[in-house]
């Protein structure tokens, strides 16, 4: 699985790269925020296992450029909450759209009932993952 990824995954991360500009912590933050609000940066740190000082940059150079908000949290005025902006989602749709021509493409090789067991396999895979990657952080697993 890994071989197959690698030529899956790097090629379009570089080219997601040089399109928008981002390094891939900078995108790893983005997707992060679009499937959960509310995050920190060390919550962020914990989901990805990235260190603090590249997410933190990460978050710097998207508040920069407009993709990413950073505001005190209310409740606890030491936490800095993150949300993902307009502009940010735009950016991260951009990306994700990409990234499923790229699978929609790959895909093509095999059959329609192929396609319907590879995804109910990947999908067995993904629901079991606290079993098989017992280090993963709890906020990673959903908790």
């Amino acid at each position: 699985m890994a071989f197959i990824t690698n030529f899956y995954r790097e090629p379009l991360l570089r080219r997601m790269e040089r399109e928008t500009g981002m390094i891939r912590p900078e995108l790893t933050v983005l997707m992060c925020l679009s499937h959960r609000s509310g995050l920190n940066a060390r919550d962020i740190c914990e989901i990805t296992e990235q260190p603090s000082n590249t997410v933190s940059r990460a978050v710097g150079a998207l508040v920069e450029k407009g993709y990413v908000t950073r505001t005190r949290d209310a409740v606890d005025t030491r936490r800095n909450v993150l949300a993902i902006t307009e502009a940010g989602k735009a950016v991260h749709d951009r990306v994700m759209a990409t990234f499923a021509d790229a699978e929609r493409v790959m895909l093509e090789t095999l059959e329609p009932e192929e396609v319907e067991v590879l995804t109910r396999l990947l999908d067995k895979l993904a629901r079991d993952v606290e079993r098989w990657a017992p280090g993963l952080p709890a906020k990673a697993q959903g908790g």
